[in-house]
């Protein structure tokens, strides 16, 4: 009879104990410091006070990479419901495997996780207690928003700039760039259906900086005919946010754009903040040899593709000071193309130019 009660005891305390449930308490989607991740609410609907830990699992919801472990102090869970914080929880022993976010300032990056939590129990209750998984999705506080040309505008001129704003703030982003695109509006058709349904007119899937300089090299716009126009912001190769799609047309007497017959040198700028030139024959660049290297080795990269393929390369004689280098192009370099000419010094320092070859 001793042995009967003491059986059913323990089923009892066995029940009891699994009647643990952890309720995540994140928001799916929007702005997202790492603190966040410990909101939770853990509720113990059995009669047997607890003393646990909660580990965490971050992952990317695309690839499945996890990107972040952590594993926090132990807590006392009494009967009821108990609503869990980073404050409640410290110190949280954190392990980075693929973090890009900012370990200082707290921001996750933008893209889309998946956030696992596993309440453990300690002492006799040792083992998991609770489990649940909630996505959820980093987005930029504000998107990017196109500045020119001015929606439903119509240009006297042809375009030669096509400008945006970043999105905000930028601390959320590690590897921001740019897609724009450019579609021609068929009869019928609203701005979105035709960013949608149509082929490009042109694109670019590697813009830099919040500037896209429309050169003279790029395919000319029809005039008095409707286009439309929007910029997606990239996060190395995930997706961060979208504009809103405007649209222009040029105006049936506008003047053509015009390729100056001599080119000036290109400043070439560190870490792709160079915008973009056309040029000819000859690369024409300026380079400030501030650091006074003999030589000097450069690439030049078609971009737009997977692997942005090297299409030259070579080493450069420099003198002290600022030098002004004309680079021959030969027949290989695609018209209507962007390269990306790129300097290393023996700093390695990356100084570069976006160009494309005209005609």
């Amino acid at each position: 009879m001793k042995k009967l009660v003491v059986i059913v005891f323990l089923f009892s305390n066995y029940w009891s104990i699994a009647q643990v449930t952890l309720q995540p308490l994140l928001p799916q989607v929007g702005l997202f410091q790492k603190s966040q991740l410990w909101n939770i609410l853990a509720i113990n609907t059995s009669s047997v006070p607890l003393q646990c830990y909660v580990v965490l699992s971050l992952q990317d919801r695309q690839s499945g990479t996890e990107i972040i472990s952590a594993t926090s102090s132990d807590f006392a869970l009494d009967k009821g419901s108990k609503q869990l914080n980073v404050a409640s929880l410290t110190p949280i022993q954190y392990t980075y495997f693929s973090f890009g976010g900012d370990k200082m300032n707290d921001f996750l990056t933008v893209g889309s996780y998946m956030a696992c939590f596993k309440l453990i129990g300690v002492g006799h209750e040792s083992g998991e207690l609770a489990e649940a998984c909630v996505p959820f999705d980093v987005e930029p506080l504000s998107p990017p928003m196109l500045i020119m040309p001015a929606d439903s505008s119509v240009l006297q001129v042809q375009p030669t700039q096509f400008t945006w704003q970043p999105p905000a703030p930028l601390t959320m982003f590690q590897q921001l760039h740019y897609e724009l695109l450019i579609v021609e509006i068929l009869p019928n058709q609203r701005p979105e259906e035709a960013i949608e349904l149509n082929a490009p007119f042109f694109m670019d899937l590697n813009v830099t900086g919040n500037i896209m300089n429309y050169t003279g090299a790029y395919p000319s716009l029809d005039q008095d005919k409707w286009y439309a126009w929007q910029v997606v912001a990239q996060d190395g190769q995930s997706y961060a946010a979208k504009t809103q799609v405007w649209d222009f047309k040029v105006d049936q007497n506008s003047i053509p754009l015009s390729i100056p017959t001599e080119m000036p040198y290109a400043t070439l700028k560190r870490n792709l903040e160079a915008g973009s030139v056309v040029c000819k024959a000859d690369l024409r660049i300026e380079y400030d040899n501030q650091i006074n290297d003999k030589t000097i080795n450069y690439k030049i990269s078609a971009l737009g593709n997977a692997n942005n393929k090297i299409a030259m390369s070579g080493v450069l004689k420099l003198t002290s000071g600022k030098n002004f280098i004309d680079i021959p192009l030969d027949g290989s370099f695609n018209t209507n193309k962007t390269y990306l000419f790129q300097l290393t010094n023996s700093r390695s320092e990356n100084w570069n130019v976006k160009f494309l070859k005209s005609k």
